[in-house]
């Protein structure tokens, strides 16, 4: 079932559906199994039809397989047919995007059916790859040289890469498990670390460049290819080197110049060197399980190596891609087949382990680039003339057995239509493709009615207009004139018997310098040996089919069967008489020469020269050894257009043209060296000319056409018995080779063993002579080697005494340093210590002098709290007693007075008295109190005492001044006035001060007062 292609403007907005939902429930459910399913188009639409604004695509990319959560049962407009088969197919189970011109970034989603735009970076990108690790993410390589990351689900920038690379990356590979990823450029490649987006590795190009590097698809392995020729395959993990490719034997072969003028059967080429070519997606690609590695970097070849096995598999050539390049190179899937772009926008399918061709991609556009998604089954291209284009087209259904048939679609406006075909310029060592009905290459073009591309009439009429056909399509021109059969099976049968056993020496006796050119012609000579035994012990058939197999390299299965038809046409009675020349055609040039130049003839006659001297050596190397190649080739566009009797007009006319050389030779050796010359003056267009001349002016009953019988192609289906030989003397003569060859390898055999015995024997001799000879000197020789033995063993001693001494002086020397550097440590040490205790001690002293000194200041004012208290308790008690004194001078004084007025001394003078005697009084006890306070106050250190007791402080005072006098009393004297005269008993103040000695451990201190 197929649909016609809904066309997608993604330049009119952010994001929009792909499909209509009924269009995506048919291609999900993969009811859809062929041709295209989108057409996406970079621009906006007028009207649905005209086209502005396209900005061309410059990369296309296809994701790993992303989980799915799609439910499509629920559709309603699906096929009754397909009600079972309505589940989502996991072939689309993945996304592409796309970058434009422009640096926008495409997002086509077809598990969701919506595309939208990630990001716009400003810069055309050139290369695109997804992230294997974090599947939602893109890594675009820029025409800046810098690499970005986006995320297509957050539309956010991830990482910008510096920089690093000297040119804009041209292929970015990511490793299928592990966070890697390698950019490469033309100058360099670069290992990213995509957890930390860090550099981790660079691998440099040096003097020849890289043209690509790349994990492969295990992750197992990196892959290099460089510019000068080489491959070389390292470890992921160590990076050790596990198998060099060297591609200049390949390259070689495909730009041979010939330094002389003939082709000969040695391989004279000039050296050549590998070509580069830029602007290539990819060099090559390795298989999903990394058992094959395909090469396209060298022309339109595809080169196949085993990768497991070390060796080369195929070297395949398509002929379509003639004069082309391979661009890009991808494995489908899991499966071995590849999809080969050329840079002309040809696009083919190839299967590398069969080689044979699956199908081509044939339509109104050509591709520039293509995508493939997880599992091969979907393709997304790029179109060449259309830029602005992308298509996404179902493929699988061309190399996956038991998918349904294709039905054939016809669109106005679509290009894609896909031919799964096998053209007859299909690949070398590929096994038939089309059904056993497919016609050749002939039949195809001769079954066209009208036919204005190829005939055999113009052919002929354009051949003697321009002497030869053209170089590029000779090949295929002889391929439709000699009516290939094309029996590909028949070949290979051939191919698979191997090489045959008259081959083995081929390259000893034909060095060749290319190694293509050699093993083709070791292959053809060994298909040949194979076909017919006449053709094992042919010393010139190297001769005659080397040109052509240099012809057809690149297509040796069309080579082998333009030597086959040569062999049984234009050969024909060759071998009548072998091992003897083919008289009868011999006897033919001979008539033409009698005929056209009776005068040479009778030359020959004269000097007894037949025609097996002059014809037969131009006959049996097919004039190869006296033309130069393009001269070669030019007389045999001539001869493959005309019946195969033209090539005995074409010696005869050779001969006629060198009669001036051989009618003034006068001997055979004169005569064969003008005949082996290259070229010895002959013009191939006078040759060609008179060749034409002779063919109409030759009468019927001298035409070698009524000898010999017309072209007749090869058969179809199976190659022709050929036994136009003396069979008896071919299978006598083979089993005479056989059993020489057998009696040569049993001669061998016994030939080496004699020698053997006879090396042996000479051995045995030699060991005679020597042990006799050397017998009677092993004594001398021991005595010699004791004595040498002795003195080394001396010289030894005193090496080892010397050493000795030294090691023990080196000891002493170690240990007083050792001893020095430990006593120093340790006066160091008691330094330390020394002045950490001093530190120590004085910071103890700090602090028990700032203890003592705070515990005596408490002390001492808690001394003086109880003196002051003492002090204001006596000072009660003196007022009390001043008051009572008062009263008792009061008491006294009126005494006197009433004593002084009972003596009879007059009032006036009693009272004056009396009062006088009360002042005394008092005035003397505040003098004996003031008197007794100074005195107390200056012997105990104090600086005023006319200050109150609570505010008497002490000097600055020491142990040394306390300890001066433990003990100290003062005594105040006053005598009691009596008024009456009889006295007073005088008061007593007492002043007693006690302070003990400062002791050091406990410290104290007591004052006391009394009064």
């Amino acid at each position: 079932m197929s649909l016609p292609p809904r066309t997608l403007f993604v330049g009119e907005s952010k994001t929009a559906d792909l499909w209509r939902v009924s269009e995506w429930r048919k291609i999900v459910a993969g009811l859809v199994s062929a041709g295209s399913l989108l057409r996406v188009l970079n621009a906006a639409s007028v009207d649905g039809t005209h086209v502005v604004r396209p900005v061309p695509f410059t990369c296309v990319a296809s994701s790993a397989e992303m989980p799915i959560n799609v439910n499509i049962n629920t559709a309603s407009n699906l096929p009754q047919s397909a009600s079972a088969d309505s589940s989502f197919n996991p072939i689309f189970a993945y996304v592409v995007a796309a970058v434009d011109q422009r640096g926008h970034v495409f997002a086509f989603d077809i598990p969701k059916n919506k595309f939208w735009l990630v990001a716009r970076s400003g810069v055309s990108a050139v290369c695109m790859t997804f992230n294997s690790v974090r599947r939602r993410e893109i890594i675009l390589g820029l025409s800046d040289n810098s690499i970005h990351c986006y995320n297509i689900d957050t539309n956010l920038l991830v990482a910008r890469l510096p920089a690093y690379h000297k040119s804009a990356p041209l292929a970015i590979s990511v490793h299928p498990t592990l966070p890697l990823a390698i950019s490469n450029s033309s100058t360099e490649s670069i290992l990213w670390d995509t957890e930390k987006w860090e550099r981790k590795r660079v691998l440099m190009g040096a003097g020849p460049g890289v043209q690509q590097a790349s994990f492969s698809k295990t992750g197992d392995a990196i892959v290099t290819a460089f510019n000068d020729g080489s491959i070389l395959i390292w470890d992921t993990f160590t990076v050790n080197l596990r198998w060099k490719i060297s591609l200049d034997r390949f390259a070689a072969n495909l730009e041979q110049q010939p330094l002389g003028n003939s082709i000969s059967g040695n391989d004279r080429t000039s050296q050549t060197r590998f070509h580069v070519y830029q602007n290539r997606t990819s060099y090559f690609s390795t298989s999903a399980n990394d058992e094959y590695l395909v090469y396209g970097g060298i022309d339109s070849s595809v080169t196949v190596w085993n990768l497991i096995e070390k060796r080369l598999v195929h070297e395949i050539v398509i002929p379509d891609f003639k004069k082309r390049i391979i661009s890009q190179i991808e494995f489908l899937g899991n499966s071995n087949v590849i999809a080969v772009l050329s840079s002309a926008g040809q696009l083919v399918l190839i299967d590398v382990e069969k080689a044979k061709m699956l199908g081509q991609f044939k339509g109104k556009h050509l591709f520039r680039s293509f995508s493939v998604s997880h599992d091969g089954s979907v393709m997304t291209v790029v179109l060449m003339d259309v830029k602005y284009s992308l298509r996404l087209i179902r493929v699988d259904h061309m190399f996956r057995p038991g998918k349904e048939k294709r039905e054939e679609r016809e669109d106005e406006d679509e290009a894609e239509d896909l031919h799964q075909k096998s053209p007859p310029s299909s690949p070398i060592k590929k096994v038939k493709v089309q059904p056993p009905q497919t016609k050749t290459f002939y039949e195809m073009i001769e079954a066209k009615e009208n036919t204005t591309l190829l005939n055999r009439r113009k052919l002929l009429k354009y051949l003697k207009h321009y002497g030869s056909y053209p170089d590029d399509y000779r090949t295929m021109i002889w391929r439709f004139l000699l009516k290939l059969p094309e029996n590909r099976d028949a070949y290979e049968i051939l191919l698979e018997k191997g090489i045959h056993s008259s081959v083995k020496d081929f390259r000893k006796k034909f060095p060749l310098k290319s190694d293509r050119i050699a093993k083709s012609m070791e292959r053809t000579l060994s298909c040949l040996a194979h076909w017919s035994p006449i053709f094992e012990d042919l010393d010139y058939l190297p001769g005659m089919v080397f040109p052509i197999v240099k012809l057809f390299v690149n297509d040796m299965f069309s080579g082998f069967e333009v030597i086959m038809t040569i062999l049984l046409n234009w050969c024909q009675k060759w071998w009548e008489y072998y091992p003897n020349p083919p008289i009868e055609c011999l006897a033919i040039i001979e008539d033409l020469l009698k005929l056209h130049d009776p005068h040479l003839l009778s030359h020959f006659v004269h000097l007894q020269i037949t025609s097996q001297v002059y014809a037969w050596p131009l006959l049996q190397t097919l004039l190869t050894e006296i033309l130069s190649k393009s001269e070669w080739l030019r007389v045999w566009d001539h001869l493959v257009t005309n019946p195969p009797a033209f090539l005995y007009y074409i010696v005869t006319s050779y001969l006629i043209q060198l009669r001036v050389s051989l009618l003034d030779a006068t001997k055979m050796q004169d005569i064969a060296f003008t005949l082996s010359r290259v070229n010895g003056g002959v013009s191939v267009d006078k040759l060609v000319v008179a060749a034409y001349r002779m063919h109409s002016g030759t009468p019927d009953s001298a035409s070698p056409v009524t000898f010999f019988e017309a072209f007749k192609p090869v058969l179809r289906g199976q190659y022709p018995i050929f036994n136009a030989y003396p069979e008896f003397i071919v299978n006598y003569q083979s089993k005479m080779k056989e059993r020489i060859r057998t009696d040569e390898i049993e001669y061998l055999r016994r030939r080496k063993l004699a020698d053997e015995v006879s090396k042996l024997s000479d051995e045995l001799k030699k060991d005679k002579q020597a042990w006799e000879s050397a017998d009677w000197k092993m004594n001398e020789m021991v005595e010699t080697w004791w004595e040498s033995m002795m003195g080394a063993e001396d010289s030894h001693n005193e090496r080892l005494a010397r050493l000795d001494a030294q090691e023990k002086e080196q000891r002493v020397r170690a240990l007083k340093r050792i001893a020095e550097a430990r006593k120093s440590f340790v006066q160091l040490q008691a330094n330390n210590t020394h002045a950490h205790a001093l530190n120590l001690a004085k910071a103890v002293g700090s602090n028990r002098n700032t203890l003592e000194t705070q515990t005596d200041l408490e002390t001492l004012d808690t001394q003086f709290k109880r003196v002051e208290n003492e002090w204001m308790a006596r000072k009660e008690e003196m007022l009390a007693a001043r008051q009572e004194l008062s009263k008792l001078d009061q008491t006294r004084a009126e005494r006197f007075v009433w004593n002084a007025r009972r003596v009879g001394v007059p009032p006036e003078t009693a009272n004056s008295m009396g009062t006088a005697a009360m002042d005394a009084t008092d005035e003397y006890i505040s003098h004996a109190f003031q008197t007794e306070r100074l005195r107390a106050a200056r012997s105990e250190g104090l600086r005023d005492p006319s200050l109150s007791p609570t505010r008497i402080k002490p000097r600055a005072w020491s142990p040394a001044l306390l300890g001066q006098s433990r003990h100290r009393r003062m005594e105040v004297d006053a005598s009691e006035y009596n008024s009456d005269g009889t006295g007073v008993s005088p008061v007593r103040s007492e002043l007693s001060v006690n302070v003990d000695r400062y002791s050091e451990g406990s410290p104290t201190r007591s004052v006391r007062f009394d009064v």
